[in-house]
């Protein structure tokens, strides 16, 4: 009995690249409200509406208990907003800013995941619980940078 011979044809090279997530496009407004440093100043006093928060709750996963902690208002407040005071626009933008540098370097589940597991290098706090004050934002940011360059601890 003769070997059949097929003949199998492959893309020599297969390329990956993960798709990169802005703050634009969490928040779903145009990326020239928020390029300028003073653009964004001008965006977050004019107020991020509701869609821009209900975008990020949806890609975030976070309930509104959790958001409304983060954002310093009760939760039927939250449910209830249109617009959003420059106090709550900015620290959405912060927060939509540490989703995307997190969902870039993890991948959305990952990210998730990762924000739920207390952390040895924050003293075994729990990423969700420090989204409440931009310094925890700040920390976050930071310990996602630090593993991007491989700085484990």
């Amino acid at each position: 009995m003769a070997k059949k011979l097929s003949k199998v044809s492959e893309p020599a090279v297969a390329l990956y690249q993960k798709a990169k997530m802005s703050v634009g496009d969490i928040l779903r407004i145009d990326l020239a409200d928020l390029n300028e440093p003073l653009s964004r100043l001008d965006t977050f006093r004019s107020g991020l509406g509701k869609s821009a928060f209900e975008s990020f709750k949806a890609l975030s996963g976070l309930d509104y208990e959790t958001l409304a902690d983060a954002l310093g208002v009760s939760a039927k407040t939250l449910q209830r907003k249109e617009v959003f005071d420059t106090g709550q626009s900015e620290k959405l933008y912060q927060l939509a800013e540490l989703y995307a540098i997190g969902i870039n370097y993890f991948g959305r589940e990952g990210f998730c995941r990762w924000m739920e597991r207390p952390l040895f290098t924050l003293g075994n706090r729990i990423p969700l619980d420090l989204i409440d004050v931009s310094e925890g934002i700040s920390l976050l940011k930071t310990e996602i940078l630090r593993l991007q360059h491989g700085i484990a601890v």
